[in-house]
């Protein structure tokens, strides 16, 4: 089967957030049976496709796309309010990139694939570019966008409650217009099923979770000391929500009972406004080159996200790693994990730091329950069941499916 896959930026297994190591993951296991093309935008500061996919799929082209980053504040304010007043999500109106389009609309007619995949609501900003070409279409949403909007929104007040609005009323546009054109959405959880069935019109949408890929050596289950860690990507708006709840309300009480406790704050981007807080045990760590060590290292992972959607990566990666997590429900959707047995859970802040600080005092549970998390995850949350599904579902669209084999290959794998 040959599978053309578009993706909004450079998909690795080591990439800094989670929907680049989920669709590396992906492709890297498709590979092994089909033949698999990949289209993709990066932004300035991010590194190129994973090696093994630049050496194992036919073809790997990377094109740049404008991001927040390449304007001032005032621009990116200009931006979004005049996209804003035209119906569309800021994030859509950076993303476009018109030689994208022309590749798209060259690769599918000259590499001839059987299906083509949309990761994320963005790409179907290109679906105009496979106008005439019949192979079916999926689109898998990662984290829907109207419905992250909308929390968002619950979240603030005043105009920025009402920006938050206009973005949600943007998002449910551009999305049931996406849905329209595609044959099937991929989504990830129940829960995001239920938030994309108002707007897919009569699309299918089906569940496939994502996998998780086990390391080979179990971290460290106890930690070290009294370290809290928090892993994540800050371009991504839940994980600045997360930290500033960890920092305000969260943290402060573990704290007044535990006074050695620290948390350590890991991951691209963070806001310049949470440095400077060493004196209240916040540690502010930034990138790192691997995430490894600081695993190891913590007592506790904590992932007290409340507005988002998709599945949580560094959370399924910390329960496989063999890490204590204290988690709210949301950080957990699409898990059927159990309080008290793979993970600890909390709805409010009062309910997080009591389980993170009952974990905190007593190292032999909290090594016990790490144990058991990687256990679960190894039987669980393994890449096999997604794959196969993925491979089930694009035979389900192909009944007819011609032999491709003797098509050309595309022009080897090379960058734009």
């Amino acid at each position: 089967m040959r599978l053309l896959f578009l993706a909004p930026f450079a998909p690795r297994r080591d990439g800094t957030h989670g929907g680049s190591r989920a669709i590396a993951e992906l492709l890297v296991r498709l590979t092994e049976r089909h033949k698999v093309a990949l289209l993709h935008l990066r932004g300035p500061k991010e590194a190129s496709a994973d090696a093994a996919l630049l050496e194992r799929c036919d073809t790997v082209r990377e094109f740049a796309r404008t991001t927040p980053g390449t304007l001032g504040r005032f621009g990116r304010r200009v931006r979004a309010a005049g996209a804003l007043a035209r119906g569309t999500p800021a994030e859509i109106t950076g993303s476009a990139n018109e030689e994208f389009s022309v590749a798209v609309r060259d690769v599918a007619h000259r590499w001839r694939p059987d299906v083509v995949q949309l990761e994320y609501h963005l790409m179907g900003t290109y679906l105009p570019a496979l106008a005439d070409y019949p192979a079916p279409r999926v689109l898998r949403q990662l984290e829907p966008g109207a419905a992250t909007a909308r929390d968002r929104a619950a979240h603030r007040s005043g105009l920025a409650r009402l920006a938050g609005a206009l973005e949600e009323r943007a998002w449910e546009r551009f999305e049931r217009k996406v849905m329209a054109q595609v044959r099937v959405v991929v989504a990830l959880t129940d829960r995001d099923v239920a938030s994309l069935k108002p707007l897919a019109g009569g699309t299918p949408i089906e569940v496939i979770p994502l996998g998780v890929s086990p390391p080979p050596r179990a971290f460290n289950a106890a930690g070290e000391g009294a370290e809290l860690l928090f892993v994540g990507n800050f371009a991504h708006p839940p994980n600045i929500e997360s930290v500033e709840r960890l920092i305000r309300g969260i943290f402060p009480r573990v704290r007044a009972q535990c006074s050695d406790a620290v948390l350590r704050i890991v991951g691209v981007n963070p806001p310049a406004h949470w440095q400077g807080r060493e004196a209240a045990g916040v540690l502010v760590t930034g990138s790192v080159p691997d995430v490894g060590p600081f695993l190891d290292r913590a007592a506790v992972v904590l992932a007290p996200l409340s507005i988002g959607g998709g599945m949580r990566v560094k959370v399924m990666e910390a329960l496989a790693g063999g890490k204590a997590v204290v988690a709210t429900p949301l950080a957990l959707e699409g898990l059927k994990v159990e309080d008290g047995d793979q993970v600890r859970i909390g709805r409010t802040d009062e309910e997080l730091a009591q389980a993170t600080l009952e974990l905190l005092q007593h190292p032999d549970r909290r090594a016990a329950m790490g144990r058991r998390a990687r256990t679960w995850a190894i039987a669980e949350l393994g890449w096999e069941r997604p794959v196969a599904a993925f491979e089930r579902l694009y035979e389900s669209l192909l009944p007819n499916r011609p032999d491709t084999s003797a098509q050309p290959s595309a022009e080897g794998s090379g960058r734009c």
